[in-house]
């Protein structure tokens, strides 16, 4: 299924192939635009692809399924998980949230935090609340940005027990994590006694009357938004990935939401503000996009564009010479995008609810209307070049995939991958697992005769290979990692061992 939206008028900047191969304006870009989208043979399960000025909407494509199991449209009104562009919408909030007295981005970690032990050489009193979510507060914490981006909400009360017991200090310097987003929602919360996800509702999604998007998956019906979708072959085709639960919705990737929302979102950055009586003047626009952090134009990046800064929440790079302000957003099975550059006049979002090379083709989707937005020479070689290079870039991606997972499967902790055990085998593992180290429990459970184990809600199959041994993965193309079971000297399973942690069974 295909919809496709353009402004009315565009045809007319079209009457010849003369006029085609000349195409400056917008809204003939969009026109080149739609041929190049309509050159790729497979964009499934689901694309889409808008394009706006300020004012009028230049593209609204939208191709294919939202769920390829059921074979349900994807709509310009589909919620569409978007991941790391929510810092965008996040830092607009704490641009208007700043500007109101609500929460100060010059406040400090140790203002919120007065007395928590920081890493050696970190001082939480030299770094505020700006730095957090502009990537530049030198420190790690991997376990606070995996539990809140995959396994479970955390309660604000429990970040500084997390930060003495897992924070450590990096290079100084800009160094794109979620981390800072993380901990800017728990001091937010802290604060004022409401979650991020109602700021962003009350202040953001209301005012800009964005209806089909939010910070939590179950304001939608399961079945009415885009799932996630791998590919793993002709034989076997697509693999779903469920949405995520509201509790792997998290500050710096924790958004839904539809085309029709992404044009209305665009525009305003575009324009600059909000509408009349929605709080977000110029002036906190204006703050949200200016430049916080600098950023090295030699490094790399998903745009593959010189980009010198980072703002609250876009990436600011260069583009022939135009300023564009870009951000994507990539999770297990979906890869997204969306950019405007006020020098040109546009916007551009691209959704794709697959990861079959969409990372790339999102960026290169988003680089093309660019393209043509400013007739580059070389704008139609590149529209012939890019659609020859996806599939053969989607084949090259499933077999080095498939490898891994066959090299996975090697590890000599697995043995020869025999032993066969019955369900009434299995039942012995289930239970709950816990380890204080790692915050949220193990469950694991046998489910249609096999083995089930979720860390929170992030949840695995488990693969026999040998007595108490099993192979984990979230998805046929996931890296096998190993889930060894402990016994005591009953014979009883007492512990289960992953990525190097040890939780005890209760």
């Amino acid at each position: 299924m295909r919809v496709s939206n353009l402004v009315a008028g565009a045809a007319l900047a079209l009457l010849s192939p003369m006029v085609f191969a000349q195409a400056q304006t917008p809204e003939a870009a969009a026109e080149r635009m739609q041929d190049f989208l309509s050159g790729f043979e497979d964009l499934g399960p689901g694309y889409a692809v808008v394009a706006v000025t300020a004012d009028d909407v230049l593209l609204r494509e939208v191709w294919g399924e939202r769920r390829a199991s059921t074979g349900a449209p994807l709509t310009a009104d589909t919620p569409i998980y978007i991941a790391s562009q929510t810092k965008a919408f996040m830092g607009l909030l704490a641009a208007q949230l700043d500007a109101e007295g609500v929460l100060s981005l010059d406040t400090t970690l140790a203002d919120h935090w007065p007395g928590v032990r920081f890493p050696e050489g970190v001082n939480p009193s030299d770094w505020t609340l700006r730095d957090l979510i502009s990537h530049q507060v030198p420190v790690s914490a991997d376990l606070i940005v995996i539990l809140e981006a995959y396994v479970t909400r955390i309660d604000p009360a429990d970040y500084p027990r997390l930060i003495e017991a897992v924070m450590t200090a990096r290079e100084p310097g800009f160094d794109y994590d979620n981390l800072g987003y993380n901990l800017y929602g728990a001091i937010l919360e802290t604060v004022t006694g409401r979650t991020w996800q109602d700021w962003l509702e009350e202040r953001v999604f209301d005012p800009l009357d964005l209806e089909h998007t939010s910070a939590r998956t179950s304001d939608f019906a399961l079945d009415a938004q885009s799932w996630n979708h791998i590919w793993t072959g002709s034989e076997t085709g697509w693999f779903e990935v469920r949405p995520k639960t509201d509790a792997q919705m998290q500050s710096a990737g924790g958004i839904t939401t539809s085309p029709n929302d992404m044009i209305a979102w665009l525009q305003m950055n575009l324009r600059g503000e909000g509408p009349a009586g929605s709080g977000l003047t110029e002036a906190i626009v204006s703050e949200a996009h200016t430049i916080a952090a600098e950023v090295s134009r030699e490094a790399r990046n998903a745009y593959e564009l010189p980009c010198y800064g980072y703002t609250l929440g876009w990436n600011v790079c260069d583009f022939e010479g135009h300023t564009l302000y870009a951000h994507g957003g990539g999770y297990t099975g979906a890869r997204t995008m969306m950019a405007f550059s006020p020098d040109l006049g546009v916007g551009i979002g691209v959704f794709s609810n697959s990861d079959n090379m969409t990372g790339w083709l999102t960026s290169r989707t988003m680089i093309q209307f660019l393209q043509f937005v400013i007739d580059h020479e070389d704008a139609d070689r590149w529209s012939a070049r890019r659609q020859e290079l996806y599939p053969q870039r989607i084949e090259r991606s499933l077999s080095g995939r498939l490898e891994r997972v066959a090299n996975g499967r090697d590890n000599p902790v697995y043995g020869d991958w025999s032993w066969a055990p019955e369900t009434s085998e299995l039942s012995v593992y289930e239970g709950v697992y816990s380890s204080e180290a790692m915050y949220a429990p193990v469950t694991v459970s046998v489910v249609a005769g096999q083995l089930q184990a979720a860390w929170g809600d992030y949840r695995f199959t488990g693969a026999p290979a040998q007595t108490d041994v099993f192979g984990l993965q979230q998805h046929p193309l996931d890296e096998v990692l190993p889930l060894q079971f402990e016994r005591d000297e009953a014979g009883e399973i007492v512990a289960l061992s992953y990525e190097k942690a040890r939780f005890e069974r209760r």
